[in-house]
């Protein structure tokens, strides 16, 4: 099965704008394209498939959630109660892959700023900037999935992503400690990081679910990156934690 892109109907559409679309046969949309069509009313056409003008029931789909294939959001333009907007006037169920996306970032900067409070709380006030660091990066990974924008690499102290990647896999080398296995010895704060780093796992996982579009390939490279690089990056916060690198008063 081929996959249609949103590049690839942006391409078509400036070469020839077009208000109907015959989706061709073992072809599907991925949930970016869909969107492209829904939001400039592009009728979808699939080959054996009833219009939706035709009264008939709407064709359940595999795959990727397409948007166009959900009947007209209620009667006078209300919103249904299970629908909610996925950007402008495209309106998808409230269960849909991108909108769990969505609420586990939410849930995860709620944690977050728990952890910061709880750890500025007992005196570490560098950790708490680092951690504020953090949160400032996760509302930009939010701010650019909903906006469809571009998500800058992640930077943390002048570290790229590739340096971060390389002191999370090598901390002996970097900062003198061995890997770590959680347990309960090491404290509070050290619990409070792993569960971050295990929460930003998590949402790596939420993040697949809502950008694969089967055969290997993703949209939204960059925002899956990104999180694997915040789930080593946190981990390496435990390493300088149990390095000795974090006070109380600094």
């Amino acid at each position: 099965m081929r996959i249609i892109t949103e590049a690839e109907l942006r391409e078509q559409y400036k070469k020839a704008e077009f208000t109907s679309y015959e989706l061709p046969a073992d072809c599907r949309l991925t949930p970016a394209a869909s969107q492209f069509l829904s939001e400039r009313r592009i009728q979808v056409i699939t080959p054996g498939v009833p219009s939706p003008k035709s009264g008939k029931p709407y064709p359940k789909t595999s795959g990727a959630v397409q948007e166009e294939n959900y009947p007209p959001p209620g009667v006078g333009g209300k919103k249904p109660e299970h629908m909610t907007h996925l950007r402008g006037t495209t309106l998808v169920v409230k269960n849909h892959p991108r909108i769990k996306f969505r609420g586990k970032l939410d849930s995860f900067e709620a944690v977050l700023i728990t952890a910061i409070i709880d750890v500025e709380s007992l005196g570490y006030y560098e950790l708490g900037r680092d951690l504020r660091d953090v949160l400032e990066y996760v509302r930009q990974i939010l701010a650019a999935e909903v906006k469809e924008e571009p998500l800058a690499a992640l930077v943390f102290r002048g570290w790229s992503q590739e340096e971060i990647h390389q002191f999370s896999h090598y901390p002996k080398k970097h900062f003198g400690v061995g890997h770590l296995l959680p347990n309960p010895g090491q404290g509070k704060i050290m619990a409070q990081l792993n569960i971050l780093r295990t929460q930003v796992r998590e949402l790596e996982l939420m993040a697949m679910d809502a950008f694969y579009v089967g055969e290997g390939k993703v949209e939204r490279e960059d925002i899956i990156q990104a999180l694997n690089r915040l789930s080593s990056l946190i981990y390496v916060l435990m390493v300088q934690l149990a390095a000795g690198k974090y006070h109380i008063g600094s």
